[in-house]
């Protein structure tokens, strides 16, 4: 007799033993019960998580001469006749029946009554499959089958059948399936097939599957067929192409403390025993998942369906890194995973990824790499290891003392010429005064007023002024390139009409005036372009006023 993979011969045979859907099998049962069956049904979910079987069963509960709460009984005719394969019950394939013809040919084979069982059941799997004009066909039939007729879609892409369809069937969405469950089932049927995974095996098995029965079922069998009725974890990684999970935190620990050596060598572990690089790092990035939910959530086992054992260790390794730090090595690991597949080089990939969650120092700066940069700070703060400081570079020094040319500056806007204004308290306005050193024994009412020094001082003073009132303005004062006295009058300059209009805003012109007053006593303000005369009439704060807005101003006394 031909060998049967397990997942087929040890399908469900009742809805009890459909695992992780409990939600759904416990309608499909009370509507059998009390006699309150659709006409159809449309069973989503992704790969191996029970809609076929379902369908399956709940085709033979329909037929079932003494159902038991819902339950076919496994042992009247019908149930034995649905068994073993029938013509009433029909299982359609929509990836190879996909056109019109094919729907019509099945709706008039439906209005024949069954022959041997009580209810025809049509059990189309990949149903998103069919073409438009297919759907269309089925449409009226699927809203108003034969008394005798129930249809069972089953589809992976509920999102490609039209709302049509769906509208007229009874929807039910299958869960994926959690580690704990498809262990709990694969240790059943292992144990009927006289074979045995270690638990640590069975949990990769189980996470490799991502949630889906069959293909657990497929990588166990795949399993016993490589080491035999006895399998170790070794085994099952070996098989998966994965990595154990003590290598994993290992790998994690050598990224983690930035030991790029040693990480490195372990990549060439994974390189010399043949593993996937793919599937490694998959796993390494959920590795540092599971560190970065123990970091943000404590004890989270039920949400990575582990042991309490690498629960205790997730929660350890954490403890030495932070949040932003495992986010960022996630995000590394993603993007190398993703570019795998298109390199012909994996490795180098994975080498150059590895590099980057070492050095964050060398990542372009953000301020994700500035909060990740502080949190490795105060960790090496708190375990006691001493932080050098970075050299100061002088580069940024000689980058000032080259200055543009007037041809390169005369197209930019004034927010780009401008520099960078300084915290209040740490700033120091420039000024070409070379005042001498203030004895400690001078009293401070030695010092001359700003109104005793030249024009430039008392704009210098007066922009000082106004850094506290208004910083922007301040930096655009740094553009003035003349200065003179008229009088009681501080006559400014600018050689660029945006400064001088920005300026002579009535707003800005009084907020400057009021900067100038408070460090020069009643000294006027007046700006112009360089060029002008500064013996020109001073214009008043209202005429300013006037002149900036025009029409628009309205003066109430």
């Amino acid at each position: 007799m031909a060998y049967q993979a397990l997942y087929r011969k040890y399908r469900p045979k009742r809805f009890m033993e459909v695992i992780g859907q409990e939600h759904i099998t416990t309608i499909l049962k009370n509507q059998i019960a009390e006699g309150h069956v659709a006409h159809a049904y449309l069973f989503t979910g992704t790969r191996g998580t029970g809609k076929t079987s379902t369908a399956k069963i709940f085709a033979k509960a329909l037929n079932c001469d003494a159902p038991q709460s819902g339950e076919p009984c496994g042992e009247c005719a019908s149930c034995r006749i649905a068994e073993a394969g029938n013509v009433d019950i029909i299982e359609l394939d929509a990836a190879s029946n996909t056109g019109v013809e094919d729907m019509r040919a099945l709706i008039d084979k439906a209005r024949f009554a069954p022959l041997d069982l009580r209810v025809k059941v049509y059990i189309i799997d990949e149903a998103h499959m069919l073409s438009k004009s297919a759907f269309n066909a089925l449409l009226k039939t699927l809203e108003e089958p034969p008394a005798h007729v129930v249809f069972i879609l089953a589809t992976t892409e509920p999102q490609s059948i039209p709302a049509t369809i769906v509208s007229r069937c009874q929807r039910f969405d299958f869960h994926r399936l959690r580690v704990a469950d498809i262990t709990a089932c694969m240790e059943g049927v292992l144990q009927n097939a006289g074979a045995s995974i270690e638990k640590e095996g069975m949990l990769a098995i189980a996470r490799a599957a991502e949630g889906g029965m069959r293909d657990a079922l497929s990588l166990a069998d795949q399993c016993i067929s490589f080491c035999g009725g006895k399998v170790t974890a070794e085994d099952v990684y070996g098989v998966l192409g994965s990595m154990e999970s003590d290598f994993l935190f290992d790998v994690a620990e050598a990224l983690i403390t930035d030991n790029r050596d040693a990480a490195l060598r372990l990549l060439e572990r994974v390189v010399n025993e043949g593993r996937d690089l793919s599937v490694f790092a998959q796993d390494l990035a959920r590795h540092f998942r599971a560190l970065l939910l123990a970091k943000l959530c404590g004890h989270c086992s039920d949400i990575l369906d582990c042991t309490e054992d690498a629960m205790r260790r997730y929660i350890e390794q954490a403890k030495h890194c932070g949040e932003k730090r495992l986010s960022r090595a996630i995000d590394i690991l993603l993007g190398a995973t993703a570019n795998l597949k298109w390199l012909a080089l994996p490795r180098v990939q994975l080498e150059c990824a590895f590099v980057r969650i070492t050095t964050p120092e060398e990542e372009p700066h953000s301020v994700d790499l500035l909060l990740e940069r502080i949190e490795q700070l105060e960790a090496k703060v708190k375990n006691g290891i001493p932080v050098q400081a970075a050299p100061v570079q002088a580069a940024p020094q000689k980058a000032e003392s080259v200055k543009p040319s007037k041809a390169e500056t005369d197209d930019r806007p004034p927010w780009e010429d401008a520099p960078i204004p300084a915290a209040e308290d740490d700033y120091v306005p420039p000024s070409d005064m070379d005042a001498p050193p203030v004895q400690e024994e001078e009293p401070p009412a030695a010092k001359p007023t700003p109104a005793a020094g030249d024009p430039k001082a008392l704009w210098e003073a007066a922009r000082s002024a106004l850094q506290k009132k208004n910083p922007t303005l301040a930096v655009l004062a740094l553009k003035a390139v003349e200065f003179h006295r008229d009088g009681d009058t501080l006559v400014v300059a600018f050689d660029k009409k945006a400064f001088y209009d920005a300026f002579s805003k009535a707003e800005n012109h009084k907020l400057t005036a009021d900067a100038l007053a408070e460090t020069a006593g009643n000294m006027k303000l007046r700006f112009i372009m360089a060029g002008e005369s500064a013996a020109a009439p001073a214009l008043s704060l209202e005429d300013a006023a006037r002149k900036a807005f025009g029409s628009m101003l309205e003066i109430i006394d």
